[in-house]
């Protein structure tokens, strides 16, 4: 081998990793179009400008910095590159009590609001891209089972007696291992203050081993938030939507 094909090749090693992972990429999606849904296919038109609610901004921010896209995924593979389609409760809902069927692949506006799209490392953890949605089908039925239990129907139920979304993640961000003793999701006790109780306490406010409130500062309120947040259930138009239900309006 001489010098200058040691060098050309020492050059190439750089530039075409550099060429796929950086450029290609880049290239690709500085100028990308706002999709569109189209009458025929869809049923509509207009702009496909999926809407988010809760502390997106904030709440990603301190998501990534807690390191919890190291063990959760918040990405449905294309089917090229994994079967998440067929994985239930992952790209979506396959069996939504309100929307049906919701299973589709991941996009680039799923991501829409946040500085970094947090595709995860792996998935130790459950995947959070709909995990608000999973827990809202979870507090329906649990609030059914509550009202059985009382003999009345659940909009007599009082705001206590009601599943509590948001208590049931601090919980998950306290101590995961109190309501799952093998999950090795770690405890975030910094982001909550042990407090003595005082008249009736704090809201949403859990109760501590010895009895305190475990009560939830700003970086756990705004992370509980995004979390509650994450649905990707949107409508999707067909041309981008490659859920396996889908089909054109005009089929239907």
């Amino acid at each position: 081998m001489t010098v200058k094909t040691f060098f050309i090749g020492l050059a190439a090693s750089f530039a075409l990793p550099w060429l796929v992972v950086v450029a290609v990429p880049y290239a690709s999606m500085r100028n990308v179009e706002i999709p569109q849904f189209d009458e025929v296919d869809d049923g509509k038109t207009g702009y496909y400008a999926p809407v988010k609610a809760g502390r997106t901004q904030n709440g990603s921010e301190i998501y990534g910095a807690e390191g919890c896209a190291q063990c959760h995924s918040q990405l449905s593979r294309p089917t090229y590159a994994g079967n998440d389609l067929g994985r239930p409760d992952l790209a979506g809902i396959q069996k939504d009590p309100n929307l049906g069927d919701t299973r589709r692949e991941s996009n680039l506006w799923d991501y829409a609001g946040e500085e970094f799209a947090w595709i995860g490392e792996t998935r130790i953890g459950p995947d959070l891209g709909n995990y608000g949605r999973r827990i809202e089908i979870q507090a329906a039925e649990e609030n059914a089972k509550i009202a059985a239990e009382l003999g009345v129907k659940v909009e007599e139920l009082t705001v206590d007696q009601k599943f509590n979304k948001e208590k049931a993640v601090f919980a998950q961000l306290y101590n995961a291992r109190l309501a799952k003793p093998n999950s090795v999701c770690p405890s975030n006790k910094h982001m909550f203050d042990e407090q003595p109780v005082f008249g009736q306490g704090y809201e949403n406010a859990l109760e501590g081993p010895n009895g305190e409130q475990v009560v939830a500062k700003p970086k756990a309120l705004a992370l509980t938030s995004y979390l509650l947040n994450m649905k990707r259930d949107s409508e999707v138009p067909y041309a981008m939507n490659h859920a396996r239900s889908k089909k054109k309006a005009s089929a239907k």
